[in-house]
């Protein structure tokens, strides 16, 4: 059946505007998850029962899972090794005598692979304040002549300085965590989401607010 002249004319008409108009916008892409290897410590029920209590104690509700992180805490080994930080978080030694304790999500190692040594879905004791809240990732390296030289050494080693960035990155994109809220052991205390009904205070020293800077930065580049 022929078209009429005038709606012949709005066709013409339509397909020049589709033209004109830019084509809609891809989705953002997620970013991919790093290779990462599943080295899980020891975290049974009765160690579950001592975080609980632990988070009565010092956030006033006794929970042990991990919901709705909201902060990525950066710390280093103080050690050389990835085996000797496992052991350690896998000892479930008393820390400031209570327990359970230290330990962290994931430990990145100097040549690059990253360790899931705690689900995401529990809580771990490494930063005071601010571990209901918050993911932690270790990174090796001893602690030689200071903080700020430590910090620098694992931001100047490429492969590890790579494999904790795209780690960072993928838990950023996976709980929805703001890269003002990737921060160092050393700026807990001053986190927006730090609470310790016992007023404890952290005092260590580990990744300093000037390294933790260029690491943004890096993240921000990256994106």
């Amino acid at each position: 059946m022929r078209r009429s002249a005038p709606a012949a004319a709005v066709l013409v008409l339509l397909a020049a505007l589709a033209a004109e108009l830019p084509a809609p916008a891809a989705p953002p892409e997620s970013r991919s998850r790093p290779r990462v290897v599943r080295t899980r410590i020891p975290f049974g029920q009765e160690r579950r029962h001592q975080m609980a209590r632990y988070s009565a104690r010092h956030y006033g509700k006794a929970r042990w899972r991990l919901r709705r992180p909201r902060v990525i805490v950066l710390h280093y080994t103080g050690g050389s090794s990835w085996r000797s930080a496992w052991n350690h978080f896998a000892s479930n030694a008393p820390a400031r005598g209570e327990l359970p304790g230290v330990c962290a999500h994931f430990i990145v190692g100097q040549r690059g692979t990253i360790r899931s040594v705690v689900s995401l879905r529990i809580r771990c004791r490494h930063a005071i304040g601010l571990n209901h809240v918050s993911v932690g990732v270790e990174m090796v390296q001893a602690a030689g002549r200071g903080s700020h030289w430590a910090a620098r050494r694992i931001l100047r080693r490429r492969k590890q300085a790579r494999a904790a960035l795209a780690l960072v990155a993928w838990l950023q994109d996976k709980l929805g965590v703001r890269t003002r809220n990737v921060i160092g052991h050393a700026m807990a205390n001053g986190s927006p989401y730090f609470k310790d009904l016992q007023g404890w205070r952290n005092d260590h020293v580990d990744w300093r607010r000037r390294e933790v800077r260029i690491f943004r930065q890096r993240l921000r580049r990256a994106a």
